[in-house]
């Protein structure tokens, strides 16, 4: 996957949903949800789309 290639996030608690790159992501310590104001914890996420094969359309990031 490219590093400067648009992934869209899902806040699983509100259903907020994000446009944000890779390297955004590898480059931010902290997440929060501009909605509902929950820590989003971002090494999970970048794993789950390390480990796709697939290109999903949105992936969901879970409350840390």
């Amino acid at each position: 996957m490219n590093k400067n290639e648009k992934i869209v996030l899902q806040c699983a608690d509100c259903e907020f949903k994000y446009k944000k790159t890779l390297k955004w992501l590898e480059n931010t310590h902290i997440f929060e949800c501009c909605s509902c104001h929950a820590e989003l914890d971002i090494d999970e996420v970048i794993k789950d789309i390390m480990n796709t094969d697939l290109d999903q359309n949105v992936y969901t990031i879970y409350q840390k």
